[in-house]
């Protein structure tokens, strides 16, 4: 079942001040632009796969067995702030891209080096040809401590990266660019980026500067990435995009997670984990900064595409928002400790819809989630368009000071098979935070949670709020929880009882928390229900 959705966010006023700065472009960027922009008006030319078979035919485990020599890296003998390791092709990993130090004003290839890897026990024959380039690069820096150098930044296959804060495991990915991703019967394009070009950081560089070259069949374009890793690792990004014919759907800041299910998917595979996602939902920051956040979920057989139209939003972010272990019981997998990004626009994102796509999955090894902005109206051909954006890869987001949506859950009434209940969990702070001075939960008595059905036809039958804080002092993330120091979550429930018709496929809700004068105290949830599910 395919379900689409095209909804405009309405305007609540909270005033959060955005940043924007721009950042300075180096000859690198000036010339790749250049470059970018010959190709885009030229016919794309697919590079030709110079492999050997031996490399092209290696297993998952062949590969794996291939490790860089860390101590090989570049600039690791400098004692300075970051190094860089390469990836060897082979496997799943057959493109290779052309690397290049740029320093004191110059920029040279990096050519391909057979003893900055460890080859293991692989059996190479001596005829077999080195791969003329390597697959990819990723970044080490001091990142969780002084004694070694962690990797933080992966570039990898198409134009995908991934990035981490301290102390998190990697992910969800992001990409340079999408092109009709996740639309049935449209075959999806992957450019690529071809060449990158690291800038040799001074010795106390706290960032790491890259420029590559994006290349293809639709499209041609040049990205220049600002990278500072810390607590928040963010990478302020600009972009200039040409295409070369017409696309049916282009994706800017696009990212690639995985939602197998929740706290509310029905029916639960048969798993003995509770919860199976790198992301958990959606959170966005209108122009008026009003929040609103829609839970990612998961249907056997839906394949769900939302579409959100929005002006000049502030950010939007895929979040890990459940950080209790106990919610996925994974002590390998960590996914309580996944990270979430937030894209915050500088220039380019006036206008435009932000697509949120949920395909069905039969396990983890899957990215099943999309999300990507649209930029409306739609780019001429042969037209250079410029966007910057930065990406906070982080734990979580700074605290809104309202109720955040902390799960949903959903069901029927005892006895009651033709109604729906939801349940819907408000926390403030998500986390226990260390107690300043004596605060105290809020008075709740005049809230109340405001509901709106976009379909006449269902009958609101029950809408009521509880505060369930005390249950939840004990449902806390590993290691904290109960002490004097701490100050617990204020954790409210928004319970929801409503009849749809027999007939009715879909509908969408929301759900918001005001106090007696109508001003929100909580974001607002924003769900799709499937009579599917």
């Amino acid at each position: 079942m395919t379900i689409h959705r095209h909804l405009t966010l309405a305007a609540w006023l909270i005033v959060i001040t955005p940043v924007t700065t721009r950042i300075a472009e180096g000859s690198t960027f000036d010339e790749l632009r250049e470059k970018a922009r010959d190709l885009a008006a030229k016919p794309y030319s697919e590079p030709k796969l110079e492999l050997a078979d031996y490399w092209k035919n290696l297993t998952y485990d062949g590969h794996r067995d291939i490790r860089f020599k860390m101590e090989s890296g570049l600039w690791a003998d400098e004692e300075g702030t970051f190094s860089i390791d390469f990836f060897h092709p082979g496997w799943t990993a057959k493109k290779m891209v052309t690397l290049h130090e740029v320093k004191d004003g110059k920029s040279q290839v990096l050519q391909f080096n057979t003893d900055l890897f460890d080859y293991g026990k692989q059996p190479v024959p001596a005829d077999t040809p080195p791969p003329s380039g390597y697959a990819g690069w990723r970044a080490r820096t001091h990142l969780n401590s002084r004694d070694y150098m962690d990797e933080f930044l992966v570039f990898l296959g198409a134009s995908y990266f991934r990035a981490i804060p301290a102390q998190s495991p990697y992910g969800l990915s992001a990409r340079g660019l999408s092109i009709n991703s996740g639309l049935p019967g449209v075959p999806e394009e992957f450019p690529d980026f071809t060449e990158f070009h690291l800038e040799h950081p001074e010795k106390e560089a706290t960032s790491l500067r890259v420029s590559a070259l994006l290349e293809g069949p639709s499209v041609a374009g040049v990205y220049q990435f600002t990278i500072t890793p810390g607590e928040e690792t963010v990478m302020d990004i600009v972009a200039e995009i040409t295409l070369r014919q017409p696309v049916r759907q282009l994706g800017i800041a696009p990212f690639s997670s995985m939602f197998w299910f929740g706290e509310g998917t029905h029916p639960k595979p048969y798993d003995f984990r509770p919860e199976v996602h790198d992301s958990d939902g959606l959170l966005m920051e209108l122009d008026s900064g009003n929040l609103h956040y829609r839970p990612l979920e998961h249907g056997e057989r839906d394949f769900r595409h939302c579409v959100f139209t929005m002006e000049k939003p502030r950010s939007w972010a895929l979040l890990q928002r459940d950080r209790s272990f106990a919610s996925y019981q994974d002590p390998e997998a960590l996914y309580h400790n996944r990270p979430s990004v937030q894209v915050e626009p500088v220039e380019g994102f006036d206008s435009g819809k932000l697509h949120l796509i949920e395909m069905p999955t039969d396990d983890e090894t899957d990215d099943n989630v999309i999300l990507l902005w649209e930029p409306t109206p739609e780019l001429e051909i042969g037209k250079p368009y410029r966007f910057h954006y930065r990406l906070r890869w982080m734990r979580d987001p700074a605290p809104s000071g309202l109720f955040a949506v902390r799960a949903t859950r959903i069901g029927t009434p005892v006895q009651k098979p033709d109604e729906v209940l939801i349940s819907i969990d408000f926390a403030k702070p998500l986390l226990p935070e260390r107690k300043v001075g004596n605060p105290k939960w809020d008075d709740i008595s005049d809230y109340k949670p405001v509901v709106t059905i976009n379909e006449t036809s269902v009958e609101l039958l029950h809408v009521g709020l509880t505060d369930i804080s005390m249950p939840n002092v004990d449902d806390l993330p590993a290691g904290l929880g109960r002490g004097p120091d701490l100050h617990m979550p204020q954790v409210l429930r928004a319970f929801i009882v409503c009849k749809p018709p027999a007939e009715l496929a879909t509908m969408d809700l929301t759900c918001e928390l005001q106090d007696a004068d109508g001003k929100a105290v909580s974001e607002r949830w924003v769900y799709f229900w499937s009579q599917s599910r």
